[in-house]
């Protein structure tokens, strides 16, 4: 084997370092990891023969895992900062922002955002359900006495965070041989948060304003206009919930996707797997919580 700085593939044109399987003829040959294309290019002058690094396969290997995001991996991070303009850049370009953040956003910076859109998330919902005591059986003196379990709430909601990323992190390693950086996963979720608060929200405000001057503990009883406008509300509530959730889905799988440098299907299916496993914890958490309607984000 030898180590060559400079290797460019014929096929796609991408420039890479990497180890050369020696022919004999003053050659070498190696995979391109875009499109696993073989690259034969000669050897440098008095080049020095290397011992295979540990788990080497050579080019002819029918099994070589190629990676998804080529020549992010072995770039320098940069120094970390919070940048806004990725952070929008997640809501229609996930993969690129994504990547982007790989070089330049750190723990501390995801987490941050988590803590922030939280806290602004158990205190709006609160708001809106001291606004709408009639719906949910109490009046607003008593929401606003609920509203302290809010507190409550932000907690269940963080380790639901946490047990999310770390999953996620664990089966894309162990069932994907992905990377399996928990931290880069943790960072890069942390940046989805503020699309699942804004979901949340936009579906706890339809149904309050959907469901607005309606008796809900007395179906029975309602109007033919008053039914008619609970069917209009739950079918914009479903429609808004399938639409906010399959982008959710879709921008979350692809901060998995590039934190473990696995493909999108498989980024998927972690990501279905983990908010399983989040879910749970956040269904017994917050029954042992007891937290009221319209807190939880």
């Amino acid at each position: 084997m030898v180590y060559v700085h400079r290797v460019r593939c014929p096929s796609c044109g991408l420039v890479f370092a990497g180890y050369l399987d020696n022919l004999g003829d003053g050659t070498g040959v190696v995979n391109c990891p875009k499109c696993e294309a073989r690259v034969v290019q000669k050897l440098p002058a008095h080049y020095v023969e290397q011992i295979p690094l540990p788990g080497h396969e050579p080019p002819s290997h029918p099994h070589i895992r190629v990676s998804h995001h080529p020549g992010l991996y072995s770039q320098p991070k940069h120094s970390p900062r919070l940048d806004l303009k990725d952070l929008g850049r997640v809501a229609y370009q996930p993969v690129r922002a994504f990547e982007s953040l790989y070089l330049s956003a750190n723990l501390q910076r995801g987490l941050s955002l988590v803590i922030l859109f939280s806290v602004a998330s158990a205190a709006a919902g609160t708001l809106v359900t001291a606004g709408a005591g009639e719906l949910f059986g109490y009046d607003t003196r008593d929401a606003l006495i609920l509203g302290l379990r809010g507190f409550a709430s932000w907690i269940v909601t963080l380790l639901a965070f946490m047990i999310f990323a770390v999953v996620a992190a664990i089966v894309a390693k162990s069932v994907y041989g992905g990377r399996g950086e928990r931290s880069t996963t943790i960072t890069l979720v942390g940046y989805c948060f503020p699309a699942y608060v804004l979901v949340s929200l936009l579906l706890l405000v339809i149904f309050t304003t959907g469901f607005q001057g309606l008796d809900l503990g007395s179906a029975s009883s309602w109007s033919a206009s008053e039914k008619d406008q609970a069917r209009v509300a739950a079918m914009t509530l479903v429609a808004v919930a399938f639409v906010g959730l399959t982008w959710l889905l879709w921008i979350v799988s692809r901060a998995i996707g590039v934190a473990n440098d696995i493909s999108g299907s498989e980024s998927i299916l972690t990501a279905i797997i983990a908010a399983i496993a989040a879910g749970l914890v956040y269904i017994v958490a917050g029954a042992a919580f007891r937290l009221p309607i319209g807190l939880s984000p």
